[in-house]
């Protein structure tokens, strides 16, 4: 499978996942009453714009078969074809959108953060001050995009990799991605000094702390990205695999953003799980017992019997999603011990 296929594949199979990670959040937070943020928001705008992103991608890749070479044709004198400059206007419009998507993605989870430890004066001009960079870098890297070829019109007559009127697109494809990767590291390190201050023992504030870890895979593929599309002594990244790594850096980078939010229902679902399995056991065991003494199955409508040892005292519906247990024992206990963040200021 060529790169440029498992882009279109991964890109697939990862929305599909977009998907279910943002309506799980939205879920969460409709079913445990928390009520909807700016957070919420911009993360559906930006898996929104990534649907739209990925759709552009798939019609530019039916539009022409000699588009990606064409876009990277150094030869002053090539004539593209007009299916030719229709998939490089295409791409270009993906580059764009990119930068769309990774910042309000990014935006998204500083909302988040606010949202939990805005008690925190000194973690708030945090926040704001990585805000104001990724605000930064969105707007400079658009703009620069933008302007890779001046006149515009370069940027599809023969790709962007004239230097008569194109920068360095491979130079700038680098830079953006050591300072998008700095920005990423930045954002997974804030919240871990709030979670070391909460009062809560250490297995559970290790548990806390791996959630918002979970945010490395972002800047895994990010790092992944940029190494393994970068060209030496080339003006144009390798478009196929810079594709395929996009893809996966956008997508991740959404998964990632919902792990958080969306714990309540992933650990009450794990929870429900465990406690079918636990039920399937005991009739296993019944069925092949012969003659052994049974176990009694919990009655649902009076609660008598053993209920197995998976489900919560006194939850006679035996894992079933319910606000009550969310709040108490599902809850991301970060958020439900917002009160015991300790308050500066």
């Amino acid at each position: 499978m060529s790169n440029k296929d498992a882009a279109t594949v991964a890109g697939a199979v990862l929305i599909v996942l977009d998907v279910v990670t943002v309506a799980g959040r939205f879920y969460s937070r409709w079913f445990t009453k928390a009520g909807f943020g700016w957070d919420d928001w911009t993360i559906l705008i930006a898996l929104l714009t990534c649907i739209i992103a990925g759709a552009l991608t798939i019609w530019a890749s039916t539009v022409s078969s000699t588009g990606p070479a064409a876009a990277s044709d150094f030869d002053p004198g090539y004539v593209s074809t007009p299916a030719d400059i229709l998939y490089t206007k295409i791409t270009f419009s993906t580059s764009v959108l990119y930068y769309l998507v990774t910042c309000t993605t990014k935006i998204s989870l500083l909302l988040l953060l606010h949202r939990i430890f805005a008690v925190s004066r000194p973690f708030r001009v945090q926040i704001y001050s990585a805000g104001a960079a990724v605000l930064a870098y969105w707007t400079a890297a658009t703009l620069a995009d933008c302007l890779n070829c001046v006149p515009l019109r370069w940027t599809w007559l023969n790709g962007s990799a004239d230097p008569r009127y194109c920068v360095d697109y491979n130079a700038f494809w680098l830079a953006t991605g050591v300072i998008e990767g700095v920005i990423d590291l930045v954002i997974l390190a804030l919240p871990l000094g709030m979670v070391y201050g909460l009062h809560l023992d250490r297995s559970r504030k290790f548990g806390v702390a791996g959630v918002f870890l979970l945010g490395g895979f972002v800047l895994c593929s990010g790092v992944a990205k940029v190494v393994l599309s970068y060209v030496p002594h080339s003006r144009e990244p390798d478009s196929s695999r810079a594709a395929l790594w996009t893809a996966v850096h956008l997508h991740t980078g959404i998964i990632c953003a919902n792990m958080s939010p969306s714990w309540p229902l992933l650990v009450a679902i794990a929870r429900a799980g465990a406690g079918s399995w636990a039920r399937l056991s005991s009739v296993g065991r019944r069925w092949y017992s012969l003659g052994g003494a049974q176990t009694p199955a919990a009655d649902e409508g009076t609660g008598t019997g053993t209920v197995p040892p998976s489900t919560p005292p006194g939850d006679k519906s035996r894992g079933c999603y319910r606000a009550a247990t969310i709040e108490v024992d599902y809850k991301l206990p970060c958020m439900v011990g917002m009160a015991r963040v300790p308050t500066t200021g």
